[in-house]
Order: structure tokens, then sequence, then C-alpha cells
């Protein structure tokens, strides 16, 4: 059996529209995508770290209940991770993040080959745990498994800039996939960021880059093609957890279409039309209400 492992920070999210909060919910990027899979029905780990709190044993409960394997989360003696989610007019959310200064290391699972492994986000690019995620990567990219990087960039001071582009190239050039919203990209690169990006995936067959922006079209770059892919309609209630759900549709029709490391390269346009189409069924649901996951009832229709 294929196994997924998804590495990211936990939160507890809290949501404001109008400036009350209307709802509170387990959160942080790649737990919101492990969750996912999991109501999908699929093998999925988390790695991360929460306190032993109140929220804490919020998070591990919530994560069981939903099919997510907790033997590689770390528990420790302090806050767990706090973050305030405020929904513009258009549903969009703007962030402040609470949390504890503590950073213990995480456990590293052996990686088979053609098993998949989420990261990204902030956890991507923290020094206190950046060498052994590396290490990790540096492991898990020479087995063959599927490796996809999401950046997903908060905002951060100019001086930082260069550190941080730093960082996201060597995430990059050690994923299978990097997928990332047209906004990341504008921060790390500027308006013109298609040639560097064209630039990446010309350093190997196997490396793939999709570039999700809201409601237009998702643009799929290879080595041999680009090719524009329309998205899902919908009326959006809230946008938090979109981007993370994208990405666990993509590993769900990439783990539906059986597709292996060796023949990422090989994929056609049609191929990829078809995954972005999980991609996008999974964001649209997650954006139809107020949870950061997609629903049971859309998870029990995957296989019907």
């Amino acid at each position: 059996m294929r196994t997924i492992y998804s590495i990211g920070e936990t939160t507890y999210d809290i949501i404001f529209k109008d400036n009350q909060p209307t709802a509170g919910v387990v959160g942080g990027s790649a737990l919101n995508a492990a969750v996912s899979l999991g109501r999908a029905g699929l093998d999925i780990y988390f790695l991360s770290r929460f306190g032993n709190d109140l929220i804490g044993n919020i998070s591990e409960k919530f994560l069981k209940e939903n099919h997510v394997n907790c033997d590689y989360i770390k528990r420790f003696d302090g806050q767990s991770r706090i973050a305030l989610a405020f929904l513009d007019r258009q549903n969009n959310a703007r962030y402040q993040f609470y949390q504890s200064n503590q950073m213990p290391k995480l456990s590293f699972p052996e990686v088979k080959e053609n098993d998949f492994v989420l990261f990204g986000s902030l956890n991507a690019l923290n020094n206190r745990c950046r060498n052994d995620l590396i290490r990790f990567l540096k492991k898990a990219a020479k087995k063959k498994a599927i490796i996809v990087y999401d950046p997903n960039i908060r905002n951060f001071a100019p001086s930082e800039k260069p550190d941080i582009i730093a960082k996201v190239e060597e995430n990059i050039r050690l994923s299978t996939i990097i997928k990332g919203s047209t906004e990341d990209f504008t921060t790390l690169y500027g308006n013109h960021y298609e040639k560097n990006l064209q630039s990446i995936v010309n350093t190997s067959d196997e490396k793939i880059i999709l570039i999700t922006n809201g409601k237009y079209p998702v643009r799929v770059i290879t080595h041999s093609f680009a090719e524009e892919i329309e998205t899902e309609e919908i009326e959006t209630v809230s946008t938090i957890g979109a981007g993370d759900n994208f990405n666990a549709g993509v590993i769900y029709g990439l783990h539906k279409k059986e597709i292996a490391t060796r023949n990422i390269s090989s994929l056609s346009a049609q191929d990829w039309r078809q995954i972005v189409h999980y991609g996008s069924k999974f964001a649209a649901n997650v954006c139809s209400s107020t949870t950061n996951y997609i629903s049971n009832d859309f998870a029990a229709s995957l296989n019907k």
C-alpha cells in the first residue's frame, strides 16, 4: 500500500466574519490536507507538533477520528498554536498567529518508492527544524517518493527575501511537484515569475509546476508543455483551506490513477486535466463551507 506523509504545523483556527468569531476548527496547511485524505480513505500519516493542552487534545482526537495516523506527532509542555482568521467581503482570509516558541524535534519515517510526501508553508522555512526536514527530504527523493511542495508564502520583510528565496529553491530542487499560487510566485520572483518557473522545470523531466489563481484556470508547466485547466465554479463561503485541499486532491488523483514516480514525466496534458480536476473538486467542496477539509458526504461520493 502507498503511504502519504503530510508534514507541517498544527493550528486551531478561530474564524471571524465582520469582526465577530463565527467558528473554531482544527487547522494548518498540512493538517487540512491530511484530514481530507484520511476522509477519502487513503493511508495518511501527519508529522507535526502541538502542546499538552486542551487544544492539543482536541487536535489529536480530531485527527484520529478522521483516520489520520498520529504516530509521528510530538506533544510538548506548552501552548498549542492559535490562528485568528479574518474573512473580508470576498471571504478571503488574513491571519494573526499566536504560538509557543517550543519546537521539539520530529521523528521521521522510512519512506518507500512511490509513497507521497507533502510539505510546505512556514514549517519548511523554519531554521529550528529545517536541517532535519532537508535530511528527510533527501532520503525520500533518493527512495523515489513523489514529493509535493507548497511554498504557501506569508508576508516577510524585504531584508528576508534573499534567505527565503534560497530556502524555497532548495525545497523546489528536492520536490517532484511544486504547487503555488500566483501570489506566492509573484512575491518570490515578481510579475515575470513564469520565466523563473520554466527554468526550474527544465532542470528535470520529473519536475512539475502547478500554478493556482483562485477561480481562474490552473496552469500546469512541465518540461514538454504548458497547459491551462479550468476550475470548478462555486459560490465561496470561505477560502480557508482551498489551496491545502487542492494539494490533497492532486495527491488523491495521482493515487487513484496509480501514477508512479517513474511515470510522472510521461503524463500528458489530458492526464493532468484529470488530476487537476480532483484538486479543483476538493478545493471547491471546502470553499462551500467554513470547515478546512472536504465533507464526509463528498468523501463518500469519491468511491461511488
